[in-house]
């Protein structure tokens, strides 16, 4: 299953993101965050490969469009 979690560097996605990986370990989990105040990619350090960060404003469709097309979840 792949995952894309938007917001996913922020203290509530983060902790999504980390929940997900630790209960489907076979998911393909890809955060996307603007990295603003609120986002820290450090909070995905101790995922290693099991995330992938790519940053980026939900409002760009440049970006987004991709991302949700190989999603089979979008959170």
């Amino acid at each position: 299953m792949r995952v894309l979690v938007t917001g996913g560097a922020g203290f509530i996605g983060a902790n999504f993101v980390h929940q997900t990986v630790a209960e489907r370990p076979d998911a393909e989990v890809t955060v996307l965050d603007k990295l603003t105040y609120a986002g820290n990619p450090a909070s995905l350090e101790a995922l290693g490969d099991a995330v992938t960060l790519v940053v980026g404003d939900v409002a760009d469709r440049d970006v987004v469009d991709p991302l949700v097309a190989d999603a089979d979840l979008v959170v």
